[in-house]
């Protein structure tokens, strides 16, 4: 090779390595990191007068939170209280939440971050409203993932501006899952009594001489039998305790068209005392509680006025009788 073509090598040499090097200088500015501010710094100030927040998950119906006074209801569900621990954390994570990364401006890659406002379910952005008492709505669009760490793709509504911020959004899509679902947490050493009435009749009654007592007894146990295990009849006293629901109703909308299969009482060593029913809907279960005495606000959550959905599991737990109790022979 003459002179001239080894001189020529050498400069496309030399501009591909300029290029390359001018390209890497700007990929590295674009993808700079930030000072670690707040991704809401202006609204800092005003994220506690939140007053409503309208969530739209990809392929879920919208759910709306209001705040009622001192209250949080879902207004879908007949104003039924909704779960303050989740919203109390999802506005934490916001105030908390800081700029990691600047990432790209240009709406065109939105969808492929999870972040476009049409599109497949995998290439739209959940989108939550935030409403403040005395200052403007905030929109915000959450995206996928950080490939690394904890932190998650987001933007403003309206800005085309990606942010990498340094920690996951938990917002649940399903309206379910923003309702405080709990019906009753009763501490199984107070309960002392349970008494059990089946339709066709069947009554099975459990109960403890005092707290020292863990075990329940079964007062129906006669002669020769035997309970399959010591403690057989406690799970249906530790089912009202972290009881959760389903699904919820008001009593007017669900409309039992059959009496209960079942009816119950619950009475406890400090003299509460606690009433309640359970319906066979088509092949669903529902619990409703009536009279109660006794227990504190949170020992028993669920309204006289609502229907409560249980799981399977929960309903045969509390259907228990004698025969699931024996020793088989």
């Amino acid at each position: 090779m003459g002179k001239k073509g080894l001189s020529a090598l050498l400069v496309i040499a030399l501009l591909c390595a300029l290029g390359y090097l001018a390209l890497r200088h700007d990929q590295q500015q674009a993808a700079a990191p930030v000072e670690q501010a707040p991704w809401l710094a202006a609204q800092q100030d005003y994220l506690g007068s939140l007053q409503a927040l309208d969530i739209e998950a990809p392929g879920q119906p919208p759910v709306r939170i209001e705040r009622h006074g001192e209250d949080w209801v879902v207004p879908a569900k007949a104003d039924y209280p909704a779960a303050r621990q989740v919203l109390a954390d999802l506005l934490r994570a916001l105030r908390e939440a800081r700029k990691v990364e600047a990432k790209t401006a240009n709406a065109q890659w939105h969808a492929r971050l999870g972040l476009a406002e049409q599109g497949a379910e995998g290439e739209q952005a959940l989108r939550l409203k935030l409403q403040f008492d005395g200052h403007p709505d905030l929109g915000l669009r959450l995206g996928k993932a950080a490939q690394q760490g904890t932190g998650q793709l987001v933007r403003l509504a309206g800005e085309d501006q990606v942010w990498l911020i340094d920690r996951q959004l938990n917002v649940p899509p399903r309206e379910l899952d923003w309702l405080d679902r709990r019906i009753s947490d009763i501490p199984y050493t107070d309960i002392q009594r349970i008494e059990l009435r089946h339709a066709d009749g069947e009554v099975l009654t459990l109960n403890r001489a005092d707290a020292k007592q863990y075990n329940f007894a079964v007062e129906q146990l006669a002669g020769t039998q035997k309970l399959a295990f010591e403690g057989a009849a406690n799970s249906v006293a530790t089912l009202f305790s972290g009881l959760q629901f389903a699904d919820a109703a008001p009593l007017d909308q669900v409309g039992f068209k059959q009496p209960p299969v079942l009816r119950f009482s619950l009475s406890g060593f400090g003299g509460q005392k606690l009433a309640g029913a359970l319906y066979r809907q088509g092949e669903q279960y529902w619990l409703t509680l009536g009279a109660r005495e006794g227990f504190k606000v949170e020992e028993v959550s669920a309204r006289p006025d609502w229907a409560y959905r249980l799981d399977a599991d929960q309903a045969q737990r509390l259907m228990k009788k004698l025969r699931d109790l024996l020793a088989k022979s």
